[in-house]
């Protein structure tokens, strides 16, 4: 069986692999999936280092408590923890439920992501005006669970907030229409027209969800959640509902146990590494520049670099030193990013498709416009490369 350390270590090794596996073919490119893994190595590879670089006595010890810490973050952190790695299901504590709704420093309520239910459907139509909001920014894309979308509702509240907004110079401003943030699962049908995205309708079937926008837009889903992101919701009907039943002790990640302190060479390595890793991610983060991040050429620089960890921390004294500073002088080039390549006409397969209305929040203006990302044929009819196209943001239509 393999060591904690070992495991911690091929867990790395597994995310670069599944990073490049969903990048070599653009038909299956899965730039949400790619941004989760590379997201799990942003606060844990110094973790890493550190239990490599241990005492021998500490290692075990150390790298466990680094995985249970990595897990922590919640149920789909720990799913893709096990999906990378089956054998960590046996090892890693079960999670721990996520409450719907947590309190913050000044001990208000305020609003996880709630399942849409029959109830919450009836409690957001309570609070927010639905059939008055504006589609704020529609997203579809390939999930595991088939098509994916995310959809954020601008709405008018139907209560009014305590007090108005701070401004930047000063003086009490409206608050602006609340995000209702909603996340579709099971995508079975879609219709959408950017002219018409005024109002929209929730409702259960036997299906699942029903959503109608608009005067003739629609779509049907196995599974919905939504978050409402409205920093006034403890003043909604459900927020003081909420505010009666939500303990006012903050939950805690565990704490993880003292560590070790990194050479300058170990934590520069770490640091190099870890940026590599949050080049990776911005395929999910902007989409509009998938195609030219250099996915692959990233992975192949970090092939390996859990088990590259581990082969330089066996070494001793200033041998281990000059080891992790090879590493960083590998990891540190970040490969440029390559132009993409035109959309040529012909069929495509669409990958990812994102509409935004023009708008203001907080007096800054946010430019609309519309995101495609495909998978176009190359010269080899067997190669398909990821291409974007991005539409003028002052032009509005139908998508």
């Amino acid at each position: 069986m393999s060591s904690p350390l070992e495991t911690f270590a091929g867990l790395l090794d597994r995310s670069i692999r599944e990073i490049a596996s969903l990048a070599t073919d653009a038909r299956s490119f899965d730039g949400t999936r790619i941004g989760r893994i590379a997201d799990i190595w942003d606060n844990n590879t110094l973790p890493l280092v550190r239990a490599a670089c241990a005492p021998w006595p500490l290692r075990s010890r150390r790298a466990s408590t680094g995985l249970r810490w990595m897990a922590d973050l919640g149920a789909d952190r720990r799913t893709l923890m096990v999906d990378l790695d089956p054998g960590l299901d046996g090892v890693l504590p079960t999670a721990r439920p996520q409450p719907s709704v947590h309190r913050d420093y000044q001990g208000r309520v305020f609003p996880g992501t709630f399942r849409l239910t029959a109830e919450i459907i009836d409690a957001l139509a309570h609070d927010y005006d639905l059939a008055n909001g504006s589609v704020r920014s529609l997203t579809a894309q390939p999930a595991d669970a088939g098509l994916q979308v995310h959809l954020t509702l601008a709405t008018p509240r139907r209560f009014t907030p305590s007090t108005g907004r701070v401004s930047g110079d000063g003086p009490r401003m409206p608050w602006p229409a609340a995000p209702l943030r909603f996340t579709f699962n099971g995508v079975t049908d879609l219709q959408f027209d950017a002219e018409d995205r005024i109002g929209m309708a929730v409702s259960r079937t036997s299906a699942g969800s029903a959503v109608a926008i608009g005067r003739s837009g629609r779509l049907q889903a196995t599974e919905a959640s939504v978050w409402p992101d409205d920093p006034r919701w403890y003043e909604s009907a459900a927020g003081q509902a909420a505010d009666l039943t939500t303990p006012h002790a903050r939950p805690q990640r565990r704490k993880p146990l003292p560590t070790s302190t990194l050479t300058a060479p170990q934590q520069a390595a770490a640091r190099a590494l870890v940026m590599l890793m949050n080049h990776a991610r911005l395929v999910h983060h902007y989409p509009n520049l998938a195609a030219g991040v250099p996915i692959l050429d990233i992975c192949r620089v970090a092939a390996d670099a859990g088990s590259a960890i581990l082969a330089a921390s066996a070494h001793r004294g200033a041998e281990r030193q000059t080891a992790f500073a090879e590493l960083e002088q590998r990891w540190r080039h970040v490969p440029p990013q390559v132009p993409p390549e035109a959309i040529r006409s012909g069929p495509v397969m669409l990958r990812h498709a994102r509409y935004d209305e023009p708008h203001d929040d907080h007096n800054v203006p946010h430019h609309g416009g519309a995101v495609l990302l495909a998978a176009v044929p190359g010269a080899d009819p067997q190669c398909r490369g990821l291409s974007p196209a991005r539409r003028s943001p002052n032009r509005r239509g139908s998508e």
